[in-house]
């Protein structure tokens, strides 16, 4: 889709700075990581996949974001801002991995918007989206995910912002 998709700005976005959404687990099994190596066309490599079942960070980093791409983290997203999700443009992507995590582990993940900012001069609306992978209470990964949403203000002739 073309980012010159635009939607009327909602400022009850605004008031969702602070939402959690609901946390789910899942286990990270050996097929995903395989995968992953395969379609990176390093899945031939034995040494890289016994690396990568030992510690995942260093070799896929982005792989816990494949968890809440299963659970439908883009389209929950969506239907919190009451948007079709063809309007959000993943923008942007950290991890930082303060311990191990490994093929196996059980991974309780949570997640939360923890900054909503609108640039009225730019027209669009940003959605900054932590998520934190716990193994046995124990912090794994912190990733932080940015969101945008092209948008205009309208105006009524009272002055007011329209929700259309």
């Amino acid at each position: 889709m073309s980012w010159a998709l635009v939607i009327p700005f909602n400022r009850n976005w605004l008031a969702l700075e602070g939402y959690a959404f609901p946390a789910f687990q899942a286990r990270l099994e050996a097929e995903r990581v395989t995968s992953y190596l395969d379609f990176a066309g390093r899945g031939d490599d034995p040494a890289l996949k016994a690396r990568a079942a030992r510690d995942i960070g260093p070799v896929i980093p982005t792989l816990p974001f494949s968890l809440e791409m299963n659970v439908g983290v883009v389209p929950a997203l969506a239907d919190l801002l009451d948007i079709p999700s063809r309007f959000l443009l993943h923008a942007e992507q950290r991890f930082d991995y303060p311990s191990v995590l490994q093929c196996g582990d059980r991974v309780t993940v949570e997640s939360c918007l923890r900054r909503v900012s609108w640039k009225p001069k730019k027209q669009v609306c940003f959605f900054e989206k932590e998520t934190q992978f716990f193994v046995a209470r124990r912090l794994a990964v912190n990733s932080l995910s940015v969101y945008a949403v092209r948008a205009r203000q309208n105006r009524n002739p009272a002055g007011s912002v329209s929700l259309e």
